[in-house]
């Protein structure tokens, strides 16, 4: 196998990780704070942040890599505007995602000091974000699928 078609089978089971942990994160936070046991949410509040630095992180990484070796390879692809659409859209996702891991690192400080008013806060505003970023991500892949002629 060639340099640019491994670099491209990172990219795409990167991507699948971040997606699959992304939507495994937020169901079991989201199922942890409806089910009202502050224990449950204790414990899924510590292990959503483990899961977003052990997978999501590395995942992104080995995404940004894989795409920069890609580039490298053919640089003249940023020229396609399908790919600038994609550049952005993962630039927005980034921003959405950093006030999310900051949001988790307050939820599991607020499920242990029983703060139910502080978890239904940052819940909100943690669904907000989840919200806009979910759509965005799944525009990012049908980007990089399809690449449209935009």
């Amino acid at each position: 196998m060639n340099t640019y078609l491994t670099l491209k089978a990172l990219h795409v089971l990167s991507a699948m990780v971040v997606l699959g942990t992304g939507i495994g994160i937020a169901w079991y936070t989201l199922r942890g704070w409806l089910s009202g046991d502050l224990q449950v949410f204790r414990w899924i509040s510590r292990e959503t942040v483990a899961a977003d630095w052990i997978f999501t992180s590395s995942a992104i990484v080995t995404l940004l890599g894989s795409a920069a070796g890609m580039l490298a390879i053919n640089p003249g692809w940023l020229q396609q505007p399908w790919l600038q659409m994609a550049i952005a859209l993962t630039g927005a996702v980034f921003l959405l995602w950093l006030p999310v891991v900051f949001l988790q690192y307050r939820l599991r400080l607020h499920a242990h000091e029983a703060s139910e008013r502080e978890i239904h806060r940052a819940m909100k505003i943690w669904c907000t974000l989840g919200a806009i970023a979910f759509p965005l991500m799944i525009a990012i892949v049908y980007l990089m699928v399809v690449k449209p002629g935009i």
